[in-house]
């Protein structure tokens, strides 16, 4: 469990741009940890499998091979699909796995792992297909997709067990899964939710990945980190797509793209071409001064601002979520400081949140530290906790 926060590894992308793969960082970090003596808990046996990967496991040895399987499902007269995974030893509690910002989707391969890893453990686990995440755009109605996959999940007594169901998701993708779980129709019966490397505040999460600045949780001073280009990337791309003018769309990516691929952008471009809600934008992502970010981002155009605060925790009452909140974080993360999941614990009930920060970790420098493993193995816990016992 973990993701791109706690540590970032870098890949190709189609396009030859260097992306993060956090989970697969994660991967990496457990495995350096397991130089250490995990022990034979069902945690620990569930984190040397999540390392594994496909290989060979001690979890895999004792376990029959779960089903994955492809599924249609309708809520509300609302169609989706998504894969199903599924022990043949039976379910004791639900999960909704949400992807990230991926173009692979629910086929990305360290999520499949991650999956079959959770369905050794008896969770019935679904795999919503959010083709809009394929796309690399982030929207609120993946908040309804969530909450629906939720939906469908716990209408099969098989797959949820005395309604032991929850939610997880990865960075860009914790917004919609908190989101979710706050939804009318189903915060009663979320029991719990599980973040990796998630966020609180859109506003501090735009200010950091375009200035690099954002601000120490105890004293509120701001604090520089080189931000990873992918979360800057993801945003362009995302919200060029809701500009009028086709022609400032392409502009627009070309320096998204200048941005992965750490290439020169025409900065001499004739800005005052571009439509007004391009031009918004583009002041945005060019802008290095954290105390302007503010004002630029009550610029952007209202169908811009519509998406963002539809998936925006801070602009929510968190007060009515009812489901117990499991959240990861890494110290080093350089996509979402660590001080996004600080701020969420503190918004959120204190009662219903174990927050978990993993040290050891800068950018794509594993150095895993003998401390963080406690951190790993009672987030596990906690996981397994909310699987075998019903509130």
């Amino acid at each position: 469990m973990n993701q791109q926060p706690a540590i970032a590894i870098l890949e190709r992308s189609k396009h030859g741009a260097r992306r993060v793969l956090p989970l697969l960082a994660l991967l990496m970090y457990l495995a350096a940890c397991v130089q250490y003596q995990l022990g034979d808990s069902e945690a620990a046996l569930a984190l040397e499998d999540i390392v594994a990967g496909s290989g060979s496991s001690r979890l895999k040895a004792r376990t029959p091979s779960p089903s994955r399987s492809t599924i249609e499902y309708s809520v509300d007269q609302r169609s989706y699909r998504g894969d199903l995974y599924v022990s043949p030893e039976g379910v004791k509690a639900g999960i909704v796995l949400v992807p990230g910002v991926v173009a692979a989707g629910k086929d990305d391969a360290r999520l499949v792992a991650l999956a079959y890893t959770l369905a050794r453990l008896q969770f019935a686990v679904l795999v919503p297909d959010l083709r809009s995440l394929r796309k690399y755009r982030v929207r609120k109605r993946n908040v309804r997709e969530v909450a629906d996959a939720f939906r469908y999940l716990i209408s099969r007594p098989g797959l949820a067990p005395q309604g032991r169901a929850g939610i997880a998701g990865f960075s860009y993708g914790a917004g919609p899964v908190l989101l979710a779980a706050l939804q009318p129709d189903v915060r009663e019966q979320v029991r719990f939710i599980v973040t990796l490397g998630g966020y609180y505040d859109l506003r501090s999460i735009v200010t950091y990945f375009t200035t690099g600045y954002y601000r120490d949780e105890i004293s509120g001073k701001w604090l520089y980190q080189e931000p990873h280009p992918y979360i800057k990337w993801v945003f362009t791309l995302s919200n060029t797509d809701l500009l009028e003018s086709g022609a400032d769309r392409a502009l627009l990516r070309d320096l998204g793209r200048s941005v992965i691929d750490n290439t020169e952008f025409d900065r001499q471009l004739r800005v005052d071409k571009l439509k007004p809600d391009a031009r918004a934008l583009y002041a945005l992502l060019t802008n290095e001064d954290p105390l302007l970010v503010p004002a630029l981002i009550d610029g952007l155009s209202p169908r811009i601002l519509d998406e963002l605060y539809g998936i925006d925790p801070a602009s929510q009452d968190l007060s009515q979520l009812h489901a117990q909140a499991i959240l990861i974080h890494g110290r080093s993360d350089t996509m979402i400081p660590y001080t996004e999941s600080v701020a969420l614990a503190r918004n959120l009930p204190e009662e219903q949140v174990r927050l978990y920060l993993v040290e050891g970790v800068a950018h794509v420098d594993v150095q895993p530290k003998r401390k963080d493993i406690p951190h790993l193995m009672a987030a596990m816990q906690a996981l397994l906790a909310h699987r075998d016992h019903p509130q």
